[in-house]
């Protein structure tokens, strides 16, 4: 069992169910979740997290890259995402200094290496 508390913030169930499955194939076992941009903040404020996944099309007032940047620089992000796959998004992530990106549908080799790249 790896000790590495993780954020997930997703506001789709499905995705979360899914990627809660695959961190925990992968011995992931201290899993938080959030819905939405300001419980990321408030969350990671009052927590330590080694890793947050970040979906990038939240719903509310903050998208996750914008969530990102108000994390001060406290967590890795790895940004997920099934919809947002375009240049503009793209150089925004790269502007977030994200230490990954992993496409939807997860699939549990590209959560693995994101994983690893962000804690190595």
């Amino acid at each position: 069992m790896k000790a590495n508390p993780i954020l997930v913030v997703e506001d789709d169930a499905m995705s979360f169910e899914s990627l809660k499955k695959i961190l925990e194939g992968l011995g992931y076992h201290n899993i938080s979740h959030v819905s939405n941009g300001l419980d990321a903040i408030n969350t990671a404020r009052d927590n330590k997290f080694d890793v947050v996944l970040m979906d990038i099309g939240l719903e509310g007032k903050l998208d996750g890259i914008d969530t990102s940047s108000l994390l001060g620089g406290n967590a890795r992000v790895v940004f997920t995402s099934g919809n947002h796959k375009d240049s503009e998004t793209f150089k925004r992530v790269a502007a977030a200094k994200a230490y990954g990106f992993i496409s939807k549908p997860f699939t549990p080799q590209l959560v693995k290496d994101a994983l690893e790249n962000a804690l190595s």
